[in-house]
């Protein structure tokens, strides 16, 4: 074998063994590749789920719950199309069923002045429509979502939260009552009362707000009654001075 056909072959097993090596690092990135999609992809649906699940039902509106529910289903098509697991395909199944399943109501917890029983219960609502709105951000920022759904779905979000919100002050009310009495309490729920009249354009609060109202009613009686008791207790003392002051001269 000359010389040249030696160096030729040298150069034919050089580009063979890079020909195979790129092949080799092509497949082992299209495998990359494929399986960050599918973590993507799982942690989206992972994040919006966890989303659907949390929201109470009195804040799952109809355009709240199609938009989640038709979001999640999206990403679950996905995902099957790259890959199908047995506890993919059941999660999905499951998933579809709750959302058959579940029941838009929007009903305000009947005689409560709050929406939730618990302090710590609001704080999570708060963290949760927060993580709601972000999502939405995440999502309009994406461009997987419509700029007339964004608006929507984030005014939706925001009016639920600055709701949640006057629980605070509800819960704070409530706290003054026991520890100042019902004329401090009284000042406070009115406060309170106030923030929830101006969310309240759609009429939606009113069964809220007449639970506050009543209570609010009782406190005015006890109220009056202690300032009737106080008065009495104000002029027996003026008369027993009075008394005391005529045995004296």
């Amino acid at each position: 074998m000359g010389q040249t056909q030696t160096i030729f072959l040298i150069l034919t097993i050089v580009v063979i063994l890079g020909s195979i090596a790129y092949f080799i690092q092509s497949v082992e990135d299209r495998k990359r590749a494929r399986k960050l999609r599918i973590m993507t992809i799982k942690k989206q649906i992972r994040r919006a789920v966890n989303i659907y699940k949390g929201l109470p039902d009195l804040f799952m509106t109809v355009e709240i719950h199609d938009f989640l529910s038709q979001h999640i289903i999206r990403k679950w098509k996905e995902l099957h199309l790259i890959e199908v697991t047995n506890d993919s395909q059941r999660s999905f199944n499951t998933f579809q069923e709750r959302v058959s399943n579940r029941v838009i109501t929007l009903e305000h917890p009947e005689g409560s002045m709050t929406v939730y029983q618990e302090e710590g219960q609001v704080h999570h609502a708060l963290s949760l429509l927060k993580e709601t709105t972000r999502w939405l951000g995440d999502l309009s920022k994406a461009k997987q979502i419509s700029e007339h759904s964004f608006n929507e779905l984030g005014w939706q979000t925001t009016d639920f939260y600055d709701r949640v919100s006057c629980d605070i002050e509800i819960f704070a009310a409530i706290n003054t009552q026991n520890q100042s009495g019902e004329k401090a309490g009284f000042h406070k729920f009115n406060s309170a009362l106030k923030s929830l009249n101006n969310l309240n354009q759609s009429e939606a609060l009113d069964s809220q707000i007449f639970a506050i109202h009543k209570h609010m009613e009782i406190l005015k009686t006890i109220i009056a009654e202690q300032d009737e008791k106080q008065e009495l207790a104000r002029i027996e003392a003026i008369e027993a001075a009075e008394r005391n002051l005529g045995s004296n001269t």
